[in-house]
């Protein structure tokens, strides 16, 4: 860490409040939309003024402890929203992405496939918010309702989307995970499809935040600040969507977060974001 670096983390790490209050933010949109939270830490940390690298590596060791807290709190409010088999499907899936997605960066026109990810995240939107019906009403969500045995391949295949997005857009696998339930696994609600999401977060959240720390990549300094509001915010939003939120304005929540990812997108103009 050269010394400029080391000036921006001390700066930062000034700021307590912001920093608590940034944790909160993101440990509350993690538990109750099953995302790991770098899509917040990320950016409000460059804003403070710590260097991108640096900024997505401590959003990562943010992202990791996070996603237990929230699955910890899933076991205790509704265990039985906890498939080990779609989450496992869903991590292995994410694991081939990543390498698929380091081989698109360097081959595919980086600038259509953002393009159409940002449709297909404004349709998903669409339909959260009742703006359009994808499906006839009353009939059950999923590329293969009815049938079990397609349930962990499709789970898989939106793994390995989300791998690639990530790569490719610095976009968490929640994300793409949620909405990949809800449209391609039939009878899955969006608590469950959260609850899973975060269930699948953690080992490939894990590696993500010892590889950034073996990278040097991580500001220790502020993780104090961070960590125990993001924790304990992502246990409260947890059991706010389990116990209290209704259904109807999860699926509003998630639909506005959706197209605030994609006006992010939109407005970024380097295509090639690692996270």
């Amino acid at each position: 860490m050269n010394e400029a670096e080391r000036l921006a983390e001390r700066s930062c790490a000034e700021r307590p409040r912001a920093l608590a209050l940034l944790g909160g933010v993101a440990g509350l949109l993690s538990g109750l939309l099953g995302i790991g939270g770098g899509l917040v830490v990320t950016p409000a940390l460059a804003l403070l003024g710590l260097p991108l690298l640096r900024a997505s590596g401590t959003g990562l060791w943010v992202v990791a402890p996070v996603a237990l807290a929230g699955v910890a709190a899933e076991g205790f409010a509704r265990p039985d929203h906890l498939d080990l088999a779609l989450a496992a499907a869903i991590a292995a899936g994410g694991i081939v992405g990543v390498a698929l997605g380091r081989r698109l960066a360097r081959r595919a026109p980086v600038g259509v496939l953002r393009a159409l990810f940002v449709f297909l995240l404004l349709a998903a939107a669409a339909e959260q918010l009742d703006l359009v019906a994808f499906a006839a009403e009353g009939a059950a969500r999923g590329v293969a309702p009815g049938h079990p045995a397609w349930e962990l391949p499709v789970a898989a295949g939106f793994g390995v989307l989300a791998g690639v997005s990530a790569i490719l857009f610095g976009i968490g696998g929640g994300i793409v995970v949620v909405p990949g339930l809800l449209y391609g696994v039939g009878g899955v609600s969006i608590a469950e499809a959260s609850a899973i999401s975060l269930l699948a977060m953690v080992p490939t959240a894990l590696y993500g935040a010892w590889a950034a720390w073996r990278d040097g990549r991580t500001a220790l300094m502020l993780l104090p600040c961070l960590l125990p509001a993001a924790m304990g915010a992502a246990v409260v939003g947890v059991l706010l969507r389990e116990l209290w939120l209704q259904p109807l304005w999860l699926e509003r929540l998630f639909g506005l977060f959706l197209v605030f990812v994609a006006v992010q997108m939109l407005r970024r103009r380097n295509g090639r974001t690692a996270s």
